[in-house]
């Protein structure tokens, strides 16, 4: 699991503080860059928020008053100029000393120093003054050095890239802030740690980034009876992936699940690479699988399926921040699948597939999601379109008999709520729109432990339907560092199908699903994850089995290395 630390670490407390730094942060800030440094960090600094004035001389004669007409402020990119008037027309037009000058620039600084540019100062230049015009110059500051430390198997390029986009000139500790934050939830890493200090060029400073590197090597075994009861319902499951093999954050990952009873085994295979600072992914995946129907009734037909995936998908954020992200996607995926029956004898079982049992889609996908985190918790919302396209030997049939030529409108949305310390609440919902009949490999699921609990994986399919799951987290029992080890969950979930009007398939008559019942989720250990769930149907249906999963009991135990 990865640690994150602090946010702002002790050397980055000790320049930056929480708050705004003060004007006498600066003075002294500035003063470091001008005098050899004695202490490579940078020492705390006051918690006060006004600008350090000019030190001056306890009194001031009348006569050293000068009549300013019109104050000139140079090098500002940040300010607008009716906020810099603001400032500058107490002073304007009448008589001022210097001190009256140097308030004027100290306000100016203290704007900056409220927005988060906390290296950024205005200074009153040594100037004789012509024609009551004063001047004064801003420096913006700036990070002219970005350093990495603690990399073995990482480019540094990765981390000063993704740092580069918080650290563009005028320098704002804010948007520093959010890069931090962004890399300390990246999964590559276990800590990440960060301080400044300031350069010998005036207004310019250097970050060091201190990176402790995750294990390259995770793993993850499990168990659950997620699978058709047709296959066999419990399943085993194991996950090998491997990170930066190319020492670009790239990942390869193989995945293999075994139901029990043989009836199934899937492979799933991955590989993504990031390709930009902002998180931009490139992903190839391969999952073939085999499975055999081992119910007591049909297992003496030999029933049997290969089926194939491969798919190639282009992911790019376009907002991304500690509070919100916003992406889209494009993909494409070819997808196989064949039915046999008496084991080698190709057979089409359902209206679509060819004389021998083949249906072939090549779908070309579109999707956007965006995530909301608030202090409250988060939404998360997801569209994806589908296009089956007439290409590379797509299943090509007359309408209406479902085919590899159709769209799809896949909609999803979650809010997790947090009621209290130990209520967590979490809602979702999904819905799936077509105008076109669709082959079974594209038909919207219901029924599961994954989907609507208390009834069969899988127990209803249809062209277009929607599922909605409600469930409150509570918090019974934590362990001495305040984390949740003992959870009851009770959930409500409920959804349906149905096809298009014109779909040969028929659906059977009960096609609304809903359910009630209550969870349990263990972790005894850090890393092992254990949930159980039992759920009662409110719809009895006249085709439920006396398998696990239609007495309504669901499991599942994870545990990551």
């Amino acid at each position: 699991m990865v640690r994150c630390q602090l946010f702002l670490f002790s050397t980055l407390l000790s320049l930056w503080s929480i708050r705004p730094a003060s004007a006498e942060s600066i003075s002294s800030y500035l003063l470091a860059q001008a005098l050899p440094a004695t202490n490579p960090l940078p020492q705390a600094l006051p918690n006060n928020q006004q600008p350090a004035p000019t030190p001056t001389n306890e009194t001031t004669p009348e006569s050293s008053k000068v009549l300013v007409r019109r104050i000139e402020v140079q090098g500002s990119t940040v300010l607008k100029p009716e906020e810099i008037q603001r400032i500058t027309q107490s002073i304007e037009g009448k008589s001022a000393t210097v001190e009256d000058l140097q308030s004027v620039a100290d306000g100016i600084t203290q704007l900056y120093l409220e927005r988060g540019f906390i290296t950024s100062r205005a200074i009153l230049v040594d100037q004789t003054i012509k024609e009551g015009v004063v001047q004064i110059r801003v420096i913006e500051g700036s990070i002219e050095t970005i350093e990495v430390r603690g990399l073995q198997h990482l480019r540094e390029q990765y981390v000063r890239d993704r740092l580069q986009i918080g650290t563009k000139p005028p320098f704002n500790k804010n948007h520093l802030e959010d890069q931090l934050q962004l890399l300390k939830a990246d999964p590559l890493f276990e800590t990440v740690e960060a301080s400044l200090k300031p350069d010998e060029n005036l207004g310019q400073s250097i970050l060091t980034i201190q990176i402790k590197e995750a294990a390259q090597l995770q793993a993850f075994i499990g168990a659950d009876n997620f699978s058709p009861a047709s296959v066999g319902s419990e399943r085993f499951s194991t996950t090998v992936s491997y990170r930066n093999l190319a020492r670009s954050g790239d990942e390869l990952s193989a995945s293999y699940y075994r139901t029990a009873q043989g009836g199934s085994n899937s492979f799933d295979f991955s590989y993504q690479l990031p390709v930009n600072a902002m998180n931009g992914v490139v992903q190839l995946r391969i999952a073939p699988s085999r499975g055999k129907i081992i119910a007591p009734n049909f297992s003496a037909f030999g029933i049997r399926s290969n089926t194939a995936l491969h798919e190639i998908s282009y992911r790019q954020p376009l907002i991304r921040s500690p509070r919100e992200e916003l992406a889209l996607s494009l993909g494409f995926t070819v997808q196989d699948g064949q039915t046999f029956l008496f084991q080698d004898t190709p057979f089409p079982f359902g209206i679509g597939a060819d004389a021998e049992g083949n249906s072939r889609t090549r779908v070309l996908q579109f999707g956007q999601d965006y995530v909301r985190r608030d202090p409250r918790g988060a939404w998360v919302l997801r569209s994806q379109f589908n296009f089956g396209l007439n290409v590379f030997n797509a299943t090509v049939n007359d309408s209406p008999i479902p085919d590899g030529r159709f769209f799809s409108w896949l909609g999803q949305v979650q809010r997790v709520q947090r009621l209290s310390n130990d209520h967590l609440l979490i809602a979702q919902a999904a819905i799936q729109l077509s105008p076109d009949s669709l082959l079974p490999s594209q038909q919207f699921i219901i029924g599961g432990g994954q989907t609507i609990r208390g009834f069969r994986q899988n127990a209803r399919s249809g062209d277009n339907g929607f599922r909605v799951s409600v469930e409150d987290r509570i918090t019974v029992q934590r362990n001495a560092a305040g984390l949740p080890v003992l959870q009851l969950v009770p959930f409500v979930d409920f959804g349906t199908v149905w096809n298009c009007s014109d779909n040969p398939n028929l659906l059977p008559s009960q096609r609304f699903l809903s359910s009630g019942g209550i969870g349990l989720i263990l972790e005894p250990i850090p890393r092992l994850t254990i949930r159980a769930d039992y759920a009662v149907p409110f719809v009895k249906l006249s085709d439920r089995g006396n398998n696990a999963q239609d007495q309504g009991f669901t499991f599942s135990v994870g545990y990551r290395f």
